[in-house]
């Protein structure tokens, strides 16, 4: 795949393509270099951005000129869009949103087949267990290694001070909010958990404010209803941090608090353990920032 210098009027992506220690190639990096531009970029290129962030199966799966009609633009605009964030042209950024969509729709029966031996026999238990203890033991080093002590700190003291904690996190991120949401009760702590089986959660945070604070989990591939969830809480102008896994998430607030965490995994299936431990970190810390 080619990768082109960006358009000179995106300086901001200069220090990007300069850093040879930084991918240019996958779905993460397209993001990152479209956070570095985007205040940059014309008025037709940010109508196109913004289209393409919210429908990345549209770019993966459509023509030139079915993404711009779609997105309400010139097919030229789709082609200097893809120039302008360093491809060499449309297909070559179409091939990233492609690769996105094959990894998302391996299916957890296709990872279960993986588990089998090459001779077709199951492999024992015991193989397994250390498959997911090894990928646990890797994501908290990688947590222990990446976490920032000023961001940490920062999210204590946000959540701290809020009146009220609000708690999102969907699909694989659930069983770990819900744990948060044990601890906190346990702890005597204000909160709400937003994503409700009766499926009201605008309303389960009607009357959040600036006063309050809320805690989004949410990895890659981004669970689009959390991404609708996270920008009307900033909506709300509700102090927002973000567990995630890339400069790039949709996730990350406008004040730029946010925690890095990498989930390792085995055959497909990924680990919580990093999760668990730095809500368990959060909850505790709050806690005693209390008193």
């Amino acid at each position: 795949m080619e990768f082109l210098f960006p358009d000179p009027d995106c300086a901001a992506l200069t220090e990007f393509f300069e850093d040879p220690s930084l991918s240019q190639s996958d779905f993460e990096a397209f993001h990152q270099r479209l956070r570095l531009c985007y205040e940059e970029l014309p008025k037709r290129l940010v109508q196109l951005a913004d289209f393409v962030s919210n429908a990345p199966d549209e770019v993966a799966l459509g023509t030139v000129s079915s993404l711009a009609s779609q997105a309400g633009v010139q097919p030229s605009t789709v082609v200097r869009f893809a120039r302008t964030l360093g491809f060499s042209g449309f297909s070559d950024m179409q091939a990233v949103f492609r690769d996105r969509l094959r990894v998302r729709n391996v299916a957890y029966r296709d990872r279960v087949n993986a588990l089998h031996r090459v001779d077709g026999k199951a492999v024992e238990a015991s193989v397994i267990f250390n498959g997911f203890y090894e990928a646990a033991q890797d994501s908290l080093r990688a947590l222990q290694n990446q976490l920032l002590p000023d961001r940490l700190e920062a999210a204590v003291t946000t959540l701290s001070k809020a009146e009220c904690l609000y708690l999102l996190g969907l699909r694989r991120s659930m069983p770990v909010i819900r744990y948060l949401s044990y601890l906190l009760a346990k702890l005597d702590i204000r909160h709400q958990i937003i994503g409700l089986e009766t499926g009201m959660e605008e309303e389960s945070f009607a009357h959040a404010g600036p006063g309050d604070a809320a805690l989004v989990l949410s990895y890659k591939v981004y669970a689009p209803r959390t991404i609708e969830l996270f920008k009307a809480l900033e909506a709300r102008l509700v102090p927002v941090i973000s567990m995630t896994d890339s400069a790039a998430s949709p996730v990350i607030p406008q004040s730029g608090h946010w925690l890095e965490v990498h989930e390792a995994d085995f055959q497909g299936f990924r680990s919580n353990a990093a999760s668990m431990v730095l809500v368990s970190t959060l909850a505790a810390a709050v806690a005693e920032r209390r008193g």
